[in-house]
């Protein structure tokens, strides 16, 4: 049996700990916006000039969001591979670190991210509404209870493994997608498959021969969906109909959305179900151009625009290509002033190149292969997600033996 510590979160942690920083020298920065919800590392995307104010740290420092609505959606993550070790970022983060002899610095990124925690740190906030945060003094003199340092360490490696998995399929995906970018630019802009071959004139510049110039909507159908009134509970209570809403798209495969409908929300709205495969441009607003594809039959609010193969012969890989490599260019033709827009004729008169039938079964099947081995990680990182979920709140409070967990995961 474990030995458990229950004390003031200071007194058995490090909170906001000293880190010496020279003034006028670069660091490492983090900025809020790179941490990704619920997503253990974090690297530094930038480097700026010290000057005072920020929270400063070192590697494997944990950094937790204390404003709102960062906290809320799970902006908690390690900080790694800063160089030199050292470096700050936004004042919004309290700074945690194990204390020694006390607490393992792992332990404590998974003592915070545990949801009884930040439930009791959304408690602490003070301020005025939509810019609330954690007051500091009430955070660190929360009690905790915690157990021993052994113990903490095996917590620590159980979970660790976990998100270890989670992280390298996430970087295998980064590496997959890219490869597709980059065989679609070859193949589809640059055509240097063909470069040997007789080129003409269109009406998209010089392509092969045999290669024809037409609309996006002459190769997939288009749609969009509604909202069913919020003013029916029954349309969303016991939902089981996927619906999905544009701050779920991050150029991801959609498996599971944060809501769902029922078949009388569906019924008594524009809401719409899109088959497998479909994929979702995001046409209003902050998310204008994002990107998802459906892994299960899923409904969407109106913002979003269903991309819908027509029929095999091109297929949602081509469609997502397409629209992920000229975003730039479609954000481009957005309208309305501050609140950007685009709409389904937008989308629909898109100027695609259409290759040969011959070209197409040697581009398209490769391409394929790409994009399913991404959704297979994706599917794997949503059980490992799961079982970590599962597994973080039964092994704080101790009511899963360690034995048992450690075997479940394979550590």
């Amino acid at each position: 049996m474990s030995k458990w510590i229950e004390g003031k979160l200071k007194d058995l942690v490090e909170v906001n700990p000293t880190v010496k920083l020279r003034k006028g020298e670069i660091y490492p920065f983090v900025s809020m916006d790179v941490i990704q919800p619920f997503y253990k590392p974090v690297e530094a995307k930038e480097e700026r000039e010290f000057k005072s104010g920020g929270a400063k740290f070192e590697n494997g420092d944990t950094l937790f969001a204390r404003i709102t609505p960062c906290l809320e959606n799970g902006k908690i993550a390690q900080v790694k591979n800063l160089k030199n070790g050292k470096g700050f970022g936004s004042t919004e983060f309290i700074v945690l670190r194990g204390k020694e002899g006390i607490t393992d610095t792992d332990f404590v990124y998974y003592l915070v991210t545990n949801k009884s925690f930040r439930e009791n740190a959304e408690r602490l906030m003070v301020g005025t509404s939509g810019r609330q945060r954690v007051d500091k003094q009430q955070f660190e003199n929360q009690i905790i209870s915690i157990p021993d340092l052994e113990t903490q360490k095996r917590i620590s490696s159980i979970l660790g493994s976990i998100d270890k998995k989670i992280e390298l399929n996430i970087e295998m995906n980064k590496t997959l997608e890219e490869m597709a970018m980059t065989l679609y630019k070859h193949w589809f802009v640059d055509f240097e498959l063909f470069q040997d071959g007789e080129f003409v004139e269109s009406e998209l510049g010089m392509i092969p021969k045999g290669w024809k110039a037409k609309k996006l909507g002459d190769l997939y159908d288009t749609s969009s969906g509604g909202t069913p009134s919020r003013r029916k509970t029954e349309y969303y209570q016991d939902g089981t109909i996927n619906w999905l809403k544009t701050k779920e798209l991050n150029d991801n495969f959609i498996f599971e959305t944060e809501e769902k409908i029922t078949e009388l929300g569906l019924e008594n709205s524009s809401a719409k179900v899109f088959p497998k495969n479909t994929v979702i441009i995001a046409m209003y607003g902050a998310t204008v151009g994002k990107l998802g594809i459906l892994s299960e039959p899923s409904s969407t609010n109106q913002a979003c625009c269903a991309v819908i193969e027509k029929n095999q012969s091109f297929s949602y890989v081509l469609a997502y290509l397409y629209l992920l490599f000229n975003r730039t260019k479609i954000v481009g033709l957005a309208n309305g002033g501050a609140q950007q827009n685009i709409n389904q004729q937008i989308i629909r008169d898109l100027p695609i190149v259409v290759p040969t039938e011959k070209a197409l079964n040697i581009i398209q099947p490769k391409l394929l292969e790409l994009f399913e081995l991404i959704r297979t990680n994706e599917q794997e990182n949503r059980y490992l997600i799961n079982l970590r979920d599962y597994l973080l709140p039964r092994l704080l409070s101790g009511e899963i033996d360690l034995s048992q967990a450690e075997k479940q995961v394979e550590v």
